[in-house]
């Protein structure tokens, strides 16, 4: 197999078309003409993660976050990203980036964290995201340690009402925007990361319970069903958990 079958093969489980117009996803360093030696699955495509592929015998690193958004104006060592092109053209590691389309894939992102929470009746949301509701309530303490057991989160943030919870939206990474549609599909409470204060404000000040977990951690807990996909292909795939983000001191 070459990356262009590898990109082919990639069509069939997180087609490029669910891509955001605004998203960069696909090969963004190497050829399509590259024999496939060896897939490694990462949340971001850092140096060290080239690095540790190359070492594991992996010349293809396939990654959640899309290495290159914005036109390049250099590539030096001065930077991450730099270093990054520059160890994968050394190490001869082909980089692709499966972003908002694996998001919206089905199976893809939040189809995984939904199912890590056993959601039932989970459908989309119009824009990005799931609902679905418990098959059994919980009150916040309990359901907050079930969110964190099911995706391996450090911690997680709740805030707001109810105190009993039973129907939950979700948006895997930065989902600040989509609060108002999970509360109007009637979600107990909305979990994502990275809302500003007044967002949050908002939410909770018009009844939604919201849960913020870490962007990264929530994202990575689709790796595992990342890498299933890819391996259908017939080729070993291996998870790379190189963290963009050390943990953060919480005092």
């Amino acid at each position: 197999m070459n990356v262009r079958e590898l990109l082919e093969h990639i069509e069939t489980f997180a087609p490029f078309t669910l891509a955001e117009e605004w998203d960069n996803p696909g090969l963004l360093v190497g050829s399509k003409n590259a024999e496939v030696k060896k897939i490694a699955a990462a949340l971001d495509a850092l140096s060290e993660a080239v690095t540790v592929s190359a070492d594991e015998g992996c010349n293809v690193l396939v990654c959640h976050h899309p290495l290159i958004f914005r036109p390049v104006n250099r590539v030096t060592d001065d930077t991450e990203q730099g270093r990054t092109i520059i160890e994968a053209i050394r190490r001869n590691v082909n980089i692709i980036a499966l972003h908002t389309n694996w998001d919206n894939a089905e199976g893809g992102v939040n189809d995984t964290l939904a199912s890590l929470l056993g959601l039932n009746d989970a459908e989309r949301m119009d824009s990005f995201g799931v609902i679905g509701k418990l098959s059994v309530p919980m009150y916040r303490p309990a359901f907050a340690e079930h969110v964190k057991a099911s995706w391996g989160l450090s911690h997680l943030d709740l805030y707001g009402q109810p105190a009993r919870i039973s129907r939950v939206a979700l948006c895997g990474g930065a989902g600040a925007e989509f609060w108002r549609e999970a509360k109007s599909r009637g979600a107990d409470v909305y979990i994502t990361a990275d809302m500003k204060y007044h967002e949050l404000s908002d939410a909770v000040n018009e009844g939604l319970s919201v849960a913020l977990a870490c962007h990264g951690e929530m994202e990575r807990a689709s790796l595992p069903a990342l890498a299933e996909k890819l391996s259908q292909c017939g080729t070993e795939t291996k998870i790379i958990d190189v963290k963009a983000l050390p943990l953060p001191l919480r005092i």
